[in-house]
């Protein structure tokens, strides 16, 4: 059995969606938890990456049904401040559809880094999360999602997806303090 080498995965954690174009009000009860993760994983060298929504402005078929949101350059589009983002320390993969692995840079710098194993936080459980957690079991990677580092719309989403995940690909469901444990 391979040793576990670590990497988070904290998906869009975007100015939008915190305070921007589609904010919700269940966004920032993650962010502490979300933070400390971040904190725990560059004080043990674990790599912290980015997958961030960056959109092309009028053209993109996520507006079709989301609205414009994550404009590359545009200000939503920004990591939240909240996780003091550190571009000497942190990795930035931009993508323009829900899974963070598709059509970027992502499994090449995850194999590069000698990572195995994927610990996931962020919005939304229920869509980018789920879709890159799907891309992420096809590619053999080990998955963490934490239950209370990522969150959606609504309960029920998040509830369904977390489910979805655990039951279809193997991922481990564990909390913050479990996890900062481990690391």
């Amino acid at each position: 059995m391979k040793e576990e080498k670590y990497a988070v995965i904290v998906i869009d954690m975007l100015e939008d969606f915190f305070y921007g174009a589609l904010k919700f009000d269940r966004s920032t009860a993650i962010v502490p938890n979300v933070k400390k993760l971040v904190l725990k994983a560059r004080e043990k060298n674990v790599p912290v990456i980015f997958a961030c929504d960056s959109h092309l402005k009028g053209i993109d078929k996520e507006f079709e049904l989301w609205g414009e949101h994550a404009v590359k350059d545009s200000e939503g589009a920004k990591i939240i401040k909240d996780l003091d983002y550190n571009p000497d320390k942190d990795y930035v993969i931009y993508k323009r559809r829900y899974s963070a692995f598709f059509r970027t840079d992502l499994d090449i710098l995850l194999n590069e880094l000698g990572v195995n194993s994927l610990i996931f936080v962020g919005v939304h459980t229920h869509i980018c999360v789920q879709h890159t957690v799907a891309d992420a079991y096809y590619l053999g990677y080990k998955i963490i999602v934490l239950n209370d580092g990522t969150t959606a719309f609504t309960q029920e989403n998040h509830d369904q997806a977390i489910k979805f995940m655990s039951s279809m690909y193997g991922a481990d469901i564990i909390n913050t303090d479990q996890i900062l444990k481990k690391l």
